[in-house]
């Protein structure tokens, strides 16, 4: 048989997760800390019994997320119908490219970034407009207004922190992209709680300003829950299409609870923020690395032996991130963890170092 395929599919290359079985899982910028019993004894609480007696796992999900919106939309001080919910950013990502990209089918995004970006444009069969990071990784500024001219985009992806670099960029330039940009410009805040900054207070300034969360980056991944935040318009637009009852009923219950006990939470992303100094501190003590300064929950490494430091870690049972791309085979990335398997990385890494330098 022979398959039709899309054209746009025929030469693009998959998004690969990289595999689970590691004892220390250092490759995914998962949070370290695991809320599993303490979100199954907070099921048991009263505000989640009266939740689920309404919403229980045989009905579908509250299609509206009302309760959680309320609650975002408290944190966060805006309107809770600028706020609109997705399975992950991933489905978000693909919404925003289904339905708000009517002139120029253009996308504009920063090279190297979140890959999925690029893939999903180009399933679509929609130009992706990559413009290069400058040498220390920030956003070149008259390359981009030159391409926000000529090509007029409809979206302008941009991840501050930025992965995979994990800094972020400077603030001036993006505000003067948000002037320039005739299209909307989508801001990727997916670890934004790292580096205790926010362009959500500029929403009322630009209209053509949005942005975007997730659960995934500080402690419930598995929850698959990402949302944007921008004005009622962009977020009518995209609910046209947003598929009905996308987030499950245990992710909008979980997701309650962090906002309900959002200090808790805070405290443990303060220990992960601590973990990182730490960490880079350590790893710059060795000259033959070079660590970007991150604003993250994970470092970016510069390293001329990557792929034998990568296989050596693996027989320790230890995963980080290497990348194909050939502009960064001679970096890695690592995932802040606990300070008991940041040690094991330090030992592992140290032996290396030693053996091959």
């Amino acid at each position: 048989m022979s398959l039709r395929v899309k054209k746009a599919l025929k030469k693009l290359v998959a998004y690969s997760p990289d595999d689970v079985g590691f004892k220390i899982r250092l490759n995914a910028n998962e949070a370290p800390f695991d809320f599993t019993i303490d979100e199954i004894r907070s099921l048991k609480n009263s505000k989640a019994k009266k939740y689920l007696k309404f919403n229980s796992v045989n009905r579908y999900p509250d299609a509206k997320q009302i309760d959680l919106r309320d609650l975002i939309a408290k944190h966060y001080k805006v309107n809770k119908n600028q706020i609109s919910l997705f399975n992950g950013s991933d489905e978000l990502i693909l919404n925003l490219l289904l339905s708000l990209t009517g002139k120029s089918e253009s996308v504009l995004t920063f090279q190297p970034s979140f890959s999925m970006y690029k893939i999903l444009t180009k399933s679509l069969g929609m130009k992706c407009l990559e413009v290069p990071l400058t040498q220390n990784y920030d956003i070149d500024l008259l390359k981009t207004l030159a391409v926000l001219d000529q090509a007029d985009p409809d979206l302008i992806f941009i991840a501050s922190p930025n992965n995979p670099t994990s800094n972020s960029f400077v603030k001036e330039k993006i505000f003067q992209i948000l002037t320039k940009a005739k299209g909307l410009v989508v801001i990727d805040e997916a670890y934004s709680e790292y580096a205790n900054f926010s362009f959500i207070k500029s929403l009322k300034k630009y209209k053509n300003l949005v942005i975007m969360k997730t659960m995934s980056k500080i402690g419930f991944a598995s929850l698959r829950l990402g949302f944007l935040i921008a004005n009622k318009e962009v977020v009518n637009t995209v609910n046209k299409i947003r598929l009905p009852y996308n987030v499950s009923t245990l992710s909008q219950l979980i997701a309650q609870d962090y906002f309900l006990n959002i200090k808790k939470y805070k405290n443990q992303i303060q220990n992960v923020i601590h973990e990182r100094i730490k960490l880079t501190e350590r790893l710059k003590k060795h000259k033959e690395l070079k660590v970007t300064h991150s604003d993250s929950n994970f470092l970016f490494i510069e390293y001329f032996k990557t792929k034998k430091l990568y296989n050596f870690l693996k027989t320790k049972n230890i995963n980080i991130k290497i990348f194909s791309d050939k502009k960064l085979i001679n970096n890695f990335r690592v995932t802040i963890g606990t300070e008991k398997e940041n040690n094991a990385l330090l030992k592992y890494l140290a032996i290396f170092l030693k053996k091959n330098n």
